[in-house]
């Protein structure tokens, strides 16, 4: 145990920063009054422009190391891409260009575009939130065997023969 000389309070070492210059090897301020003045320290910085403008410089320097170290994902692929197709669905159906219907299996009003093909942005199955996962879950499988997955309609048929039985 130890106690934090800031808001006093005995703690256990855990709570407690490493410090190898510290007589116990930990620093004297808990981890929580440590993040409350680096949060206060920081807010009082951004005050400051130039501070502010060679920090963002800073930080973007440094996802750039990350980035080329292999460390952090490119941003042009994966589900960060896919954020755009989704807004790409939300607008058209907003602006009436698509036309959101219901589940094609169970005909659930409380449906969601599925994209097969997301270079096809427009080009959505509307399903629910049940039928869509059992969607993913179907060609997870499929990805994991290396087998090619169904075709949507015909995954769509199957579907709906099993809710008639």
């Amino acid at each position: 145990m130890k106690t934090c000389f800031k808001c006093r309070t005995e703690k256990p070492i855990c709570e407690f920063y490493p410090h190898k210059e510290m007589a116990d090897g930990h620093l004297n301020k808990c981890k929580d009054c440590t993040k409350l003045d680096e949060k206060n320290r920081f807010i009082e910085k951004m005050k400051d422009p130039e501070w502010a403008i060679k920090e963002r410089k800073r930080q973007r320097e440094k996802e750039e190391k990350r980035r080329v170290l292999g460390l952090v994902k490119s941003f042009t692929r994966g589900p960060i891409r896919r954020y755009k197709e989704h807004g790409m669905v939300a607008n058209a159906v907003c602006s009436g260009k698509l036309v959101k219907l219901p589940c094609q299996v169970c005909g659930n009003q409380r449906a969601q575009g599925h994209h097969e093909d997301y270079s096809k942005p427009l080009d959505v199955v509307w399903l629910c939130t049940r039928h869509h996962a059992d969607r993913h879950i179907h060609l997870r499988d499929r990805k994991t065997l290396q087998q090619d997955p169904m075709p949507i309609a015909d995954f769509i048929e199957v579907l709906r023969l099993t809710i008639l039985v």
